[in-house]
């Protein structure tokens, strides 16, 4: 180790003799230190008139609400509803048959036919 480090001086005093090796000596021109400032502002002006994005978000544009596309079945239509068959058939209502028309339920099938107000 102490090899290297003599070596290494000795190669570090030889360079900078005068007259030493085949070189001139060389001088630097700019010895003296050049200040750095110390924040540097850089201005863009070709660019001002570019659009730059917004720091908010873009506010969503809320969604219409879906339209239903099943239209529930309609209730079956009924006649109004008489006291008698006498009166459903004044009006122009019945017959009604058993198993077909709702209306069958609210009169007397007196003749056990299946068929009211006939």
């Amino acid at each position: 180790m102490l090899v290297a480090l003599s070596l290494v001086v000795g190669i570090g005093i030889g360079a900078g003799a005068k007259g030493s090796g085949d070189h001139p000596p060389t001088t630097s021109a700019a010895a003296a230190p050049v200040p750095i400032p110390s924040a540097v502002t850089v201005t863009i002006t070709e660019y001002q008139d570019a659009v730059l994005p917004s720091k908010a978000p873009a506010k969503a544009k809320p969604r219409p609400k879906p339209h239903p596309t099943k239209q529930e079945p309609a209730a079956p239509k009924t006649d109004p509803r008489f006291g008698t068959c006498a009166e459903a058939k004044a009006h122009g209502y019945g017959p009604y048959v058993e198993g077909m028309d709702p209306e069958y339920a609210w009169y007397i099938d007196r003749d056990g036919d299946g068929t009211v107000c006939e």
